[in-house]
């Protein structure tokens, strides 16, 4: 069963404008959101939805981290990315309720912010600032997927590691190796040649607090690009 989250909150336009995808819409426009929408709590571990399941909301992260991945018929996970603060969460339709693409998991606390999907269609015939926003965020997320989809068909190993050194050196320096493995669905002992050969080639180098310091960005995006 998916996650139901503790019981919603009370909101205000202020919560709405959390979301950098609302920030710029005018107090009028917040306040025809507002009825719309539900702030839950999740805990670490939660489900948010499952692959297939279908929703009539549209989910936004307002706090924590959420882990997308699909499960192949070997049950193994395949991690697809990560969404932090302040981003959509879920796909979206037009046509009927959303079909999730993937699974959602809460990878820490989280408080999500929903929208009732029905509403939301409606808003749309008379609001076109709330229709635009929503279209952006709709077309950042697809840039996103685009981004797996290199990642998984067009990327190798070498190419994976450079370019989350490259875009993504902050979280790269935060997590565990396994966890990084598991991220770019590559082993850790893949792992760990390729940043020796990113070193050894002096792209990359590790500072005395043992993070990676990256020593020439053009090589990095070279190897992905």
């Amino acid at each position: 069963m998916t996650a139901q989250g503790k019981v919603p909150l009370h909101m205000t336009t202020q919560d709405l404008r959390m979301l950098e995808v609302f920030s710029s819409l005018q107090e009028e426009e917040l306040e025809r959101l507002l009825p719309l929408a539900k702030i839950r709590h999740y805990a670490k571990g939660e489900i948010l939805h499952y692959e297939n399941d279908e929703i009539e909301c549209v989910y936004f992260l307002l706090k924590g981290i959420v882990k997308i991945y699909k499960v192949d018929r070997f049950d193994n996970e395949i991690f697809l990315y990560s969404i932090k603060k302040s981003a959509l969460i879920t796909e979206f339709s037009c046509f009927g309720a959303i079909q999730c693409f993937a699974n959602a998991e809460c990878l820490q606390d989280c408080s999500i912010l929903s929208l009732d999907l029905n509403g939301l269609k409606e808003l749309f015939f008379s609001s076109p600032a709330i229709l635009m926003a929503l279209f952006k965020e709709f077309t950042h997320k697809t840039k996103e997927l685009q981004c797996v989809i290199n990642r998984e068909i067009v990327f190798d190993g070498t190419a994976k590691v450079a370019h989350m050194l490259d875009r993504e050196l902050e979280e790269f320096n935060t997590l565990k190796k396994q966890d990084i493995a598991y991220m770019l669905n590559i082993q850790p002992e893949t792992l760990s040649r390729i940043l020796k050969k990113l070193h050894r080639d002096g792209v990359i180098a590790t500072d005395i607090e043992g993070n990676i310091v990256v020593l020439n960005h053009s090589r990095l995006s070279e190897i992905y690009q």
